[in-house]
């Protein structure tokens, strides 16, 4: 999946993988004409450097964290979006489970980036998980 990006991107410009990409990270509601967060997200992604972005893809391709997640000794918080097509909730929450200390959310209504979709769920989420920890 992250070479035939590369290539698409060595091949056609990353213009070629900006609608693609939107549509994996954001719901149909999100992807609006008129909605500044979207249109900004999309703004933000055209406009990555090719060699950037390709790196990226390359970078994420060969990340594999699952032995370092077993030794996380924070308390953690994972979020995910429940329509999230890049990395779907299922994958979110068996990386949390390799994660001695961690939570799992769903943000309901909501692709890759909660933050951005729908704050004020991903805000209550971060406060009630923050509320957990204990004061130091």
């Amino acid at each position: 999946m992250w070479n035939a990006r590369i290539d698409k991107i060595a091949a056609d410009g990353l213009a070629s993988l900006v609608d693609p990409v939107m549509e994996r990270w954001f719901t149909p509601a999100f992807r609006q004409p008129d909605n500044a967060a979207y249109a900004g997200a999309r703004n933000m992604l055209s406009q990555q450097p090719e060699a950037g972005y390709s790196g990226t893809c390359a970078a994420i391709r060969d990340a594999d964290f699952t032995e370092e997640a077993g030794r996380i000794a924070v308390p953690t918080l994972c979020i995910a979006g429940d329509q999230d097509g890049s990395t779907p909730p299922e994958l979110v929450q068996s990386l949390a489970g390799l994660i001695p200390a961690s939570r799992f959310v769903t943000i309901a209504g909501c692709g890759h980036i909660p933050c951005l979709e729908q704050p004020l769920a991903y805000a209550q989420a971060a406060t009630i998980f923050i509320k957990t920890l204990p004061e130091h």
